[in-house]
């Protein structure tokens, strides 16, 4: 299977890189999302507003870093979160992966190596939602051989911040002592 074409992508991390400087400031912003460059600042220590606006802005602008709201998936009626790894037919790896990218229920959608030519993650209400998507519209896209579906029973760290069943987790191993 040829590598995927990523050549822009590796540019683009080519050009700018993540220092010190700015992994501080993801991490300020990844325990609030809502600070402002002074607090980011002021937070870190010893250094100015301006250059937190300024790593902010190349960050963003060499997509580097995304900014934005990711709601818990329950508060938004999603209760089933799943894996699924997609075999699927040589030379067809490309054409299904961006087809699965246009759905909202999909959360990622990433091209592997390995027995399973595509890995994703996806929500829905329940598992008869999840099993008719899975079937009706997955194993429907032209070139996909097979589906290997694992339900998450608890999500505890997402995207390096941990959540909400994390800190449920914790309180309950807590009380057990």
């Amino acid at each position: 299977m040829p590598a995927p074409d990523n050549q822009k992508e590796t540019e683009v991390a080519d050009e700018y890189k993540l220092d010190e400087l700015d992994l501080a400031i993801v991490e300020a912003l990844g325990d609030n999302g809502r600070l402002s460059p002074s607090e980011i600042a002021t937070r870190i220590g010893d250094i100015s507003e301006r250059t937190v606006r300024s790593r902010l802005a190349a960050m963003i602008e060499n997509k580097l870093i995304y900014v934005g709201a990711m709601p818990d998936p329950s508060a938004v009626g999603a209760s089933v979160l799943a894996d699924v790894t997609i075999d699927v037919e040589p030379g067809k790896v490309s054409e299904v992966a961006n087809r699965l990218v246009d759905f909202e229920c999909i959360n990622y959608v990433a091209i592997t190596s390995g027995g399973q030519a595509i890995a994703m993650a996806m929500s829905a209400a329940t598992n008869l939602e999840l099993l008719e998507f899975v079937d009706t519209v997955i194993g429907k896209i032209p070139g996909v051989r097979a589906t290997n579906v694992v339900i998450l029973l608890s999500i505890l760290k997402t995207f390096g911040w941990k959540t909400k069943s994390a800190e449920k987790l914790r309180a309950k191993l807590q009380n057990q002592q």
